[in-house]
């Protein structure tokens, strides 16, 4: 068997992989202080254009920053720590703001909500047909103004329409948790089903999440249902594709045995 060709592996990549290794192993710590670009490069016999890509690489994965006139530092690493079932019926907050708030970092959301016509796959998941009315929401969370997620979630406005709860970010009950929301026109969320899948992100999520180039995202596929005050039937009330930045946030499930 031909042996691996390691001279196909660019400098800087070789040099931004050894640092990434330290950073991962604890030899260098949280807030360390890095060497300059001129002591990497006669570190590593290689010119200074070549330290700074590598440098470039790590910065753009999040993992140093730079202080202008002081150098550059490993970034301490937190993760939101997004916890399973129990994260959906924990107080009125929407559950990103709980989360970043238990991970003593700072919530931020931008979202825009419009009406369109149910596709197929929404319909299916909504037990609706094509072309009913949803209200379609796009939400990007941060923590201390990093992208966190990015999702699409979808309503229908069969149930919400001409009521308080119509928008989710207006009115008395804007910015609420979903089953917060729900409750106050009479449904209680009894159930949630999610299918996580760990995939390559799009162009279009790389941007939105300032992803590094083949930086993997972890997309959850959601669907909530709840039961109308006074009934036992379970309706779906809100389908949801969630895409999270993988080094940000880590995924947590407490399964109680069937009874």
């Amino acid at each position: 068997m031909a042996r691996p060709d390691h001279r196909r592996v660019p400098e800087y990549e070789r040099i931004a992989g050894d640092i990434r290794r330290q950073i991962r192993d604890s030899a260098l710590a949280p807030e360390d202080r890095l060497p300059s670009a001129a002591a990497l490069s006669d570190h590593y016999g290689v010119s200074m254009i070549t330290a700074k890509n590598a440098m470039n690489v790590l910065r753009s994965e999040g993992l140093i920053y730079g202080v202008p006139g002081k150098g550059t530092f490993v970034t301490a690493q937190r993760r939101l720590r997004r916890s399973a079932p129990h994260r959906y019926f924990q107080g009125s907050a929407p559950t990103y703001v709980l989360e970043a708030e238990r991970a003593r970092m700072q919530p931020r959301v931008e979202h825009a909500t419009s009406r369109m016509a149910a596709t197929d796959s929404v319909a299916r998941r909504l037990d609706l047909s094509v072309g009913d009315d949803v209200a379609e929401t796009t939400t990007r969370t941060f923590a201390d103004d990093r992208p966190v997620s990015w999702s699409y979630s979808w309503e229908p406005l069969a149930i919400t329409a001409n009521t308080e709860i119509e928008d989710p970010h207006a009115g008395a009950h804007g910015g609420k948790g979903l089953a917060a929301r729900f409750a106050a026109i009479g449904w209680t969320v009894e159930q949630v089903e999610e299918n996580l899948i760990i995939r390559d992100a799009t162009t279009e999520e790389r941007t939105a999440l300032a992803l590094p180039l083949g930086a993997p995202v972890a997309e959850v596929r959601q669907t909530v249902r709840a039961v109308r005050d006074g009934q036992d039937d379970l309706v779906p009330i809100e389908a949801a594709d969630i895409v999270f930045a993988t080094d940000r946030i880590e995924f947590n499930y407490l399964m109680d045995r069937p009874h």
